[in-house]
């Protein structure tokens, strides 16, 4: 376990002690600073923080990103992985990590302690916390337990995936307006905020993306998201300033996912360059193939395998190129273009000039590229879009569309039908079989 891992079970499992002594009671006397006896809010929102850049940029990531045929397996586990060949411990307890230490039973700790104090301001970035949580755990696993979470019952439902995603919504709307708020009280946890200093308007920035992300996320079953979307990007991440990462650093317990996998763990060789990704970047010319990988397109490239490097989580081009394809499926296709070509300036490439399935097309493709390590971002896509239109890594198969429950959840909640069996099976509800690719109107290969 890194330290940004520990960081959340510290945050989480604060013993209270004291001691009896009569001689030794009262005042500072009673309190020792290494151990303390009630967690405050930043440290909970440091917990939370390190949780997030793993449910973000650790197993699940690394899987998806297979998935979505940007990785390939190498050898062992994640050959089979990525020749789908999977069970119910492919996501390594990142189910139960959304409620357990560091997720939403000590978010909703921070919360009320804010909220008690009115700290409205620390509130709203606290529920932007929660928002990735369990809009991320949405995205993964769909149905989950959230209105009926942190409630003690012995077998608590599950809300529909779709009720999970109008939620977080919702509380990306109430964070939005705390963190508005201009009572004294207020005050963000800038010592504690490792990515944005506590800077209330690049939180607020990050919330309004997420809500687009996260209505592009229900666009395929509610086409009416799309123009939602569009209104959330106009108001998003405004540029590579305010890209959301995980700030890691060189020191020993701090470092990127990435390298603690290939590096730290000595599994080079199992998560590698997809070759269909690689030719994909050559065809089209993209310098970020030399960003991306290695001169050999064997593994990634040095820069990105680097102990410190800053994962991007959320980014300004994400955020450009929703604005671009809401723009394309609401009906304004200059708007989209010229939001393709914002995107594509800011890697040095050439405007296009295009227009109609042939725009979609390009907005869709350069997402896919832009989004790669983005969390999940190229592996929800390609369920929305099947674009680009690659081939699945087994003939005649899906690719999968949804990860499994933790087992121990299951055993534990009979509300939970068994792997591969009701809502427990091959996709989630925001996530139809694709006909055809919306891209290239040709039939869909692998979605």
């Amino acid at each position: 376990m890194i330290k940004l891992r520990y960081l959340a079970l510290v945050a989480g499992g604060l013993m209270a002690t004291s001691c009896k002594t009569d001689f030794l009671t009262g005042g500072d006397l009673g309190t020792d600073p290494n151990r303390p006896s009630v967690a405050t809010p930043s440290q909970l929102f440091m917990g939370a923080e390190a949780a997030i850049w793993a449910l973000l940029g650790s197993d699940p990531a690394r899987v998806t990103g297979m998935w979505a045929r940007e990785f390939a397996g190498g050898q062992n586990q994640y050959q089979s992985i990525y020749n789908y060949l999977y069970d119910e411990g492919i996501q390594s307890g990142f189910n139960v990590g959304l409620y357990a230490a560091g997720g939403l039973v000590d978010i909703v700790r921070a919360q009320k302690i804010t909220r008690d104090a009115q700290n409205f301001a620390f509130l709203g970035i606290l529920q932007v916390q929660e928002a990735i949580t369990m809009g991320t755990g949405a995205d993964l696993f769909g149905d989950l337990v959230y209105s009926h979470a942190l409630t003690n019952e012995a077998n608590p439902p599950l809300d529909n995936q779709l009720a999970v995603y109008d939620s977080v919504e919702k509380l990306l709307t109430a964070a939005i307006a705390n963190l508005a708020s201009t009572a004294p009280t207020s005050a963000t946890p800038a010592g504690s905020d490792l990515v944005y200093g506590g800077d209330a308007g690049l939180w607020t920035a990050l919330a309004h993306t997420l809500k687009a992300r996260f209505y592009m996320h229900t666009a395929e079953v509610r086409p009416g998201a799309y123009a939602q979307a569009l209104t959330e990007a106009q108001q998003g991440i405004s540029s590579n300033a305010g890209t959301y990462v995980g700030a890691f650093t060189s020191n020993s317990a701090e470092t990127n996912f990435y390298y603690q996998f290939e590096v730290t763990a000595g599994r080079g060789g199992y998560l590698i360059a997809d070759q269909q990704f690689v030719t994909l970047l050559e065809n089209r010319n993209d310098p970020r193939r030399a960003d991306y990988f290695n001169a050999a397109a064997t593994r990634l490239s040095d820069a990105r395998l680097a102990p410190s490097f800053q994962q991007p989580f959320v980014t300004y081009d994400e955020n450009t190129l929703i604005w671009a394809e809401a723009a394309y499926r609401t009906g304004d296709q200059v708007t989209a273009l010229s939001k393709l070509n914002q995107e594509r300036a800011n890697h040095g490439l050439a405007a296009e000039a295009v227009a109609g399935q042939t725009l979609l097309n390009e907005i869709l493709t350069e997402k896919y590229i832009a989004d790669f390590q983005v969390g999940h971002e190229a592996w929800n896509d390609y369920k929305r879009t099947c674009t680009p239109n690659f081939p699945p890594t087994q003939a005649g198969e899906k690719m999968p569309g949804r990860m499994y429950y933790d087992p121990n959840e299951r055993f534990t909640n009979t509300n939970i039908p068994p792997a591969g069996q009701g809502f427990n099976g091959s996709r989630n509800p925001n996530d139809p079989p694709n006909a055809t690719s919306d891209g290239t109107g040709q039939p869909c290969l692998a979605g």
